[in-house]
């Protein structure tokens, strides 16, 4: 938010447990390049460390690098990004 104003927005679906699914990070246009859309994503990793896994969507593929900056891993064969967050902790 910006005033009242809207800015930014991000939806992520999870299973309660294991796995968090980014669907989208949104920025207003006039509000691109302020760093707006890293910061969603990394309170999202934040909010989902102790989930095993945080994926993006299929759709989002042409987002790739944007993701991949901010520590998400292209998977062969499967969800375009993703990251595990597998460790000794669990």
């Amino acid at each position: 938010m910006v005033g009242e104003r809207l800015v930014g927005l991000a939806r992520v679906l999870d299973d309660s447990e294991l796995v968090a699914f980014v669907h989208y990070v949104l920025v207003h246009p006039e509000y691109q390049g302020q760093k707006i859309a890293g910061n969603m994503v990394e309170y999202i990793r934040d909010k989902y460390k102790n989930y095993l896994y945080i994926e993006g969507m299929q759709e989002d593929s042409k987002n790739v690098a944007f993701y991949e900056r901010h520590g998400f891993h292209v998977m062969e064969g499967g969800t375009p990004i993703q990251i595990c967050n597998f460790s000794d902790k669990r």
